[in-house]
Parts: structure tokens; sequence; C-alpha cells
């Protein structure tokens, strides 16, 4: 067996615990989470938590999708191709809009703590820059075909 094939073995095995441990994340906390949200008063903690628990969510459909695509790979199998040539389709969901869902919840968290101290002008400053940023990029590439 080769050093990648190896490498492969091990990544394809750690996506199983990856995967339960995610769940069990999701489970205990997404229920306390969403009774909390429930109420009208959300902290910066209900936030924090919140963007783990989505980041959980997505990370965990992002587990399974690429671990079936690089078991295929790893048996040999006719699909493989198919399943890594629409992977962009489930990165979209499951890596970056989770990624940016939870992040904003973390930054909401963040802004909600830290408010009475002022200073949170920079970090709306920086959401919109990076929104911009993607248009901007989308535009570019989308130019470059």
């Amino acid at each position: 067996m080769t050093t990648h094939k190896a490498a492969e073995l091990i990544s394809l095995a750690l996506t199983v615990p990856t995967v339960i441990f995610g769940v069990m994340v999701v489970v205990i906390w997404g229920k306390s989470i969403l009774k909390r949200f429930s109420a009208e008063d959300r902290t910066a903690t209900d936030w924090l938590i919140l963007g783990i628990v989505i980041s959980f969510i997505g990370s965990g459909l992002d587990n399974i999708y690429w671990g079936i695509t690089w078991g295929s790979d790893f048996l040999g199998l006719e699909s493989s191709s198919a399943w890594f040539r629409n992977g962009v389709y489930a990165n979209i969901p499951f890596r970056q809009t989770a990624g940016i869902v939870a992040a904003l919840c973390h930054l909401r968290g963040a802004v909600s703590w830290s408010s009475k101290g002022g200073g949170c002008g920079a970090v709306t400053k920086i959401i919109r820059g990076a929104w911009i940023l993607c248009g901007v990029t989308m535009v570019t590439l989308y130019l470059l075909l």
C-alpha cells in the first residue's frame, strides 16, 4: 500500500467518528439552542452555540459527501469521477454556506458581547467588505471565462 493510499484509508476511517461525534454535538446542543431561540432575549452565548450547531451540521454533511466520494475512489468504482465532478454542488450548501452562517452567528455573539465596549463598527465593515470581494471575485472570474 502506498503512502497516499494509506492516507486515504486513515481519512476514510476517521470520517466515521467525525460524523458520529458531530451528530452528538448537534443533538445535545441543538435541542438546547432551539429552546433558547424561542425566547426573546438571545445572549452572546446563544449565538455562539447556534453557530457551532450550524457548523457541525454543515461539516457532517460535507464529511458524508466527501467520504462517499473518496470511498468510491478508494474502491476503484466508476462512479467516483461523477462524485468528484459534482462535489462543487455539495460544497456550496455544506461547506461555504454553513461556514458563512456559522461565522455570522459567532460574530453576532461577539458583537452583542462586546457592544458595551464599542468598536463593533469594524466588524460590520469587514463583513460588508467580504461580500463586496465575493461579488468582485465572481464577476472577475466570470469575465475571465
